[in-house]
């Protein structure tokens, strides 16, 4: 990672990464809303900072944060030692997303762009794999037993969604990118 800036705000490092600003940029010059980009960015965050609250309301403040290509990865400064409080934080980033859409269905009345980024995230963040939320709960949950073969299980599930799509001939683009990066993670670890 190409690191271009990094600075300290209480304690915490702060890491902003080139690839942080390439796929933003690429983005937009890929013809998506900027408005809608900086939604996106939005949400993710409101995701990060629902850990930070909980890491903070656990008294675990983290020691440094980076901005790069994937989204934006906190750090824990120390081991957690308590099951509860480890399975509170990685959840708390995808209960803000669902919480921030439901509230935003209920105060808008219907689904607006907002409300499927936030369900989306949240979603995506809970599957089981990598270093997703998903991926580490099942990993915390499992203590570390069998929490590969669970990801494999769920990766051909998937496998299996993405054949029967291009059988059907409806390729989803989105469920091979989701079948690739879970692929890759999978066996990477």
């Amino acid at each position: 990672m190409i690191l271009l800036y990094a600075f300290e705000i209480s304690g915490i490092k702060v890491k902003v990464c080139f690839s942080f600003f390439a796929v933003v940029c690429l983005t937009c010059l890929l013809g998506a809303d900027s408005g809608k980009v900086l939604i996106m960015l939005a949400c993710c965050a409101l995701h990060e900072s629902g850990h930070l609250a909980a890491m903070l309301i656990c008294s675990c403040k983290p020691s440094g944060m980076t901005f790069y290509g994937g989204g934006i990865k906190l750090i824990p400064c120390k081991k957690i030692n308590s099951f509860g409080r480890e399975a509170f934080i990685l959840a708390s980033g995808c209960a803000v997303n669902f919480l921030l859409a439901f509230i935003s269905c209920l105060l808008i009345g219907n689904l607006t762009f907002f409300a499927q980024v936030n369900l989306l995230l949240g979603g995506f963040n809970l599957l089981p794999v990598g270093y997703l939320d998903g991926g580490k709960i099942i990993d915390l949950v499992l203590a570390g037993k069998g929490a590969r073969a669970v990801k494999c299980v769920f990766a051909l599930l998937v496998a299996l969604l993405a054949s029967a799509a291009v059988f059907k001939g409806r390729v989803s683009v989105s469920l091979v990118c989701v079948l690739a990066y879970m692929c890759v993670s999978i066996f990477a670890s």
